[in-house]
């Protein structure tokens, strides 16, 4: 090599050294002032924090974040901006905004999830409560969000089920009212028409024999006209206690009008064969004008006395009450009229001579003083609306045979008697 060329290779190594050295010195001066700046951005937001400037540190922390991107001290101090930030913000929309972002820096912070599933859960936000708590035990395995969600899930589960059984049970309520509704509605021509002959025979089918029997206390069952309100109101036939059967007006869920009550069947020794009461009606018992008739079994009685009893006048809630007309019919066919005078369902004495019979006194005679017709004192009235049927329903089911005997004694225990 020639001094030349060794002169020109110095001369080059020199400058390549220089630039190294003045390239080197400003990467280092570059380096500090970066670090200078993330270091006093971070300075700046940790200021804002103590001074509960959250959107103030959140734009330091930012500008820090963009020279070191990934810096898990900026990040945790962001996620902590954010965090106090939403607690200002309470349970509104900002909130959840804000704790998505600290989710967005770190998915793992189970504190945001559970703030968000509350402010839904306050809101009554049950499905979108669920979709967080699913996100959040995917993200942090945080077993508390899964038994959350297991329970609700669970009770979910429990109330729909429950739902099923509440409306299958309803279901099967319309279908019985609907079954119940159709077989009163098959007595409705009869009673119309007050074909009562062909009316008993239906009553006393098995059918409705079990079907009377269904009916216990003060239940009723009902077909016909209802109110806006759904009250029982206006024309309808209902079944109640001890098989007697009404069709007529209803008004406010009683019967009130004019109105058919009639009874078929009793007990296999009794010796009355029907009843029915056919006149007025007010606060769901007999008041007013009407006819009581009862027709006994020709084989079942005595031969004075009377086969078929139609007891008409003024009844006061089922008792006889005022002017009564008694016109009954023998076993042979032969019709007498007793006229007497009942208050309260006790009739009056009409005359001061011995009837002859122990525990019985003269009520109506006819005008030979031939016959007399006369009572125990005992109340009487429409069946079902007496005392003694009142008290019935609270005797035992072995002295049921003697008390259908008694029943109608009671109720209407007038007998004829002749010289």
């Amino acid at each position: 090599m020639t001094k030349k060329e060794a002169l020109a290779l110095k001369i080059f190594v020199g400058a390549v050294l220089v630039a190294t050295i003045l390239f080197a010195a400003y990467y280092y001066e570059s380096y500090r002032s970066i670090a200078n700046e993330v270091a006093d951005q971070i300075n700046k937001g940790n200021a804002f924090m103590e001074a509960e400037c959250y959107p103030e540190a959140l734009e330091c922390y930012e500008k820090a974040l963009e020279h070191e991107q990934g810096n898990e001290q900026i990040q945790s101090a962001m996620v902590k901006a954010y965090m106090c930030m939403a607690e200002d913000y309470g349970d509104t929309d900002e909130a959840i905004l804000c704790y998505q972002k600290a989710l967005d820096i770190n998915p793992n912070n189970k504190t945001a999830y559970w703030s968000i599933a509350n402010i839904y859960e306050l809101r009554g936000d049950e499905d979108t409560m669920l979709d967080v708590l699913h996100k959040g035990y995917e993200d942090t395995l945080d077993e508390s969000m899964n038994e959350k969600v297991f329970a609700i899930e669970e009770e979910r589960a429990r109330i729909a089920a429950e739902e099923e059984a509440r409306l299958a049970e309803e279901e099967a309520e319309r279908a019985e009212e609907e079954a119940r509704a159709a077989k009163l509605e098959a007595l409705r021509d009869m009673f119309e028409s007050k074909d009562y002959d062909a009316l008993k025979e239906k009553l006393r089918e098995d059918e409705y024999v079990s079907f009377s029997e269904e009916v216990i206390g003060d239940n009723s069952y009902y077909s016909g006209d209802h109110d806006v309100d759904g009250n029982r109101e206006g024309y309808g036939i209902g079944l109640y206690e001890n098989g007697y059967y009404y069709y007529g007006e209803y008004h406010d869920n009683m019967r009130s009008g004019h109105g058919v009550l009639l009874r078929a069947t009793y007990s296999e020794s009794s010796s009355i064969g029907s009843f029915i009461y056919d006149g007025e009606w007010e606060d769901d018992a007999p008041n007013g004008q009407g006819t009581a008739t009862s027709n006994y079994y020709k084989d079942r009685i005595q031969a004075s006395d009377f086969m078929t009893k139609e007891i008409s006048g003024n009844y006061t809630d089922g008792l006889e009450d005022g002017d009564m007309t008694l016109v009954g019919t023998t076993r042979g066919g032969a019709k007498r009229t007793f006229k007497y005078r009942a208050s309260m369902g006790v009739a009056e004495k009409s005359s001061g001579e011995n009837s002859g019979v122990k525990g019985q006194y003269i009520i109506a005679q006819t005008d030979d003083k031939s016959e007399s017709l006369t009572s125990d004192g005992s109340i009487r009235g429409v069946e079902g609306f007496t005392e003694e049927d009142t008290t019935r329903s609270e005797r035992s089911d072995t002295d049921d045979a003697a008390e259908d005997v008694q029943e109608v004694q009671n109720i209407q225990n007038l007998k004829p008697i002749g010289d």
